[in-house]
């Protein structure tokens, strides 16, 4: 290469960018003292550099001239632990396959694919960036970092079971709640079932349909809806706690508004929602069912779970043995109850005699009352112990509803629209009654709905 051009490639190369320019004049002016008969280590010390650079300034001019002293890229020419191209590739396929089945799709679960694949995955730092460079990653700037989490996990499988339900929309416009239940230490689903509504009672039938299965766990926390306990409103235990205390389980309640007490079977129902969500609505309970044991399989037998260092929860379930109930706690409970009926029987014997009640009307002496169209707007009442609910002002007097004497304490509201009584429960939404107003009477007798369950005894 002749001179001009030399100085034409010099020019072009620093005429944007001022730090190249900088270093360019500073090794061009070691080079000249050098050819001035300035001693290297003299032009060295000069313009601050070591002996061993202006030597080999010296060597890049005699050999290339200018160019040779434009600073050079200091990338390194071979990187001995880049990810190889192919893996690169799968880690993106495996991230896509996952996000379209609903499935978590995190470095993690894509580490651990890889390991049933038979190959040795890198660190998740590395599959995090090769996902960002494919952009496949959503930035999350104010997400908490996991080390800040205060993290529990039971030692034994049925040492803690969780349980809660949640809501998921059915294809005909209605609701659905599943009430699902979790072991805590292998987070192994257990129950998993669809209602239309949810009732105490509800719970009992799948907690025993669970024992049946998996044995009687040691303790069982939930929340504090009035499903699972009365501990908010009333001293006395409900039929499910009465339940578990026979059982020998014991009952753990969280905190009011804290779920993170109930962190596991909380982030289930984000994964049950994020794969339900890629696929088409249920028509039915009995569809959403079927979808219900089909992700079970999945999740406890197929997916490797981050916490359970890539086991699946099965695997996790069945590597310890299990823990069981307190025999102590049931062999109370069962001498409670004992005493109870001993102190019943003994009131009979000294001749307590329950007070007579009036039975119900024969059917063939019933009417159907006469319908007026009257409306009068919701409002809330507290069941009395006889189950009733007494509302001043319908239809210009006080009327006294009978809603079931197994409804006693509940908190509902009771309104008329056009002579029709609806009660509903505030805290479930489940219809307790629903019945036409007699305006001819001030006590209204009760009408069971057809192809509605009781509600729990204790409310």
């Amino acid at each position: 290469m002749d001179t001009q051009s030399q100085q034409r490639s010099v020019s072009s190369s620093i005429e944007d960018n001022g730090d190249v320019r900088s270093e360019f004049l500073r090794n061009k002016a070691i080079v000249n003292a050098i050819g001035n008969g300035v001693p290297v280590a003299e032009a060295a010390r000069r313009h601050g550099v070591t002996r061993q650079w202006a030597h080999e300034l010296k060597r890049r001019y005699e050999k290339e001239g200018e160019p040779g002293l434009l600073p050079r890229s200091r990338r390194a020419h071979r990187i001995a632990n880049r990810t190889d191209k192919r893996l690169a590739e799968r880690i993106v396929a495996i991230r896509r396959d996952l996000e379209s089945r609903g499935l978590d799709a995190g470095p993690e679960s894509i580490a651990a694919r890889l390991e049933r694949e038979g190959v040795d995955p890198p660190a998740n730092s590395t599959i995090h960036r090769i996902l960002k460079d494919a952009g496949l990653v959503r930035p999350e700037p104010r997400k908490r970092p996991r080390s800040s989490y205060t993290r529990f996990e039971a030692a034994l499988p049925n040492e803690t079971w969780q349980s809660d339900f949640t809501h998921w929309p059915l294809g005909d416009g209605t609701d659905a709640l599943v009430v699902s239940w979790l072991d805590d230490h292998s987070r192994f689903l257990l129950y998993s079932h669809a209602y239309a509504t949810v009732t105490m009672r509800t719970i009992e039938d799948s907690f025993r349909k669970a024992c049946s299965v998996y044995g009687i766990p040691a303790s069982t926390p939930a929340d504090n809806g009035s499903v699972y306990t009365t501990r908010l409103r009333s001293a006395d235990p409900g039929p499910f706690e009465r339940l578990l205390a026979l059982m020998g389980v014991r009952r753990k309640n969280g905190r009011p508004y804290h779920p993170q007490t109930q962190g596991k079977i909380e982030r289930w129902h984000r994964t049950l929602k994020q794969w339900l969500a890629v696929r088409p609505l249920a028509a039915d309970l009995d569809g959403l069912n079927r979808q219900l044991d089909e992700f079970r399989h999945e999740y406890n037998e197929e997916r490797p779970h981050r916490a359970l260092k890539r086991r699946t929860p099965k695997e996790a379930y069945e590597a310890l043995g299990k823990a069981g109930p307190d025999p102590e706690l049931a062999a109370r409970e069962q001498a409670r109850r004992d005493e109870e009926e001993r102190q019943a029987g003994e009131r009979n014997d000294a001749g307590r005699k329950k007070p007579r009640r009036r039975g119900p009307a024969p059917v063939s002496g019933r009417t159907e009352p006469v319908r007026v169209d009257v409306t009068v707007p919701a409002r809330r009442h507290k069941t009395d112990r006889r189950g009733c609910v007494t509302q001043e002002n319908v239809a210009g007097r006080r009327r006294t509803v009978n809603i079931g004497r197994e409804n006693a304490g509940r908190i509902v509201e009771l309104g008329i629209t056009h002579g029709v009584i609806t009660v509903t429960d505030t805290d479930t939404g489940e219809i307790l009654a629903e019945q036409i107003l007699d305006a001819t009477r001030d006590y209204q007798r009760r009408s069971p709905m057809p192809g509605v369950n009781d509600a729990p005894g204790h409310m």
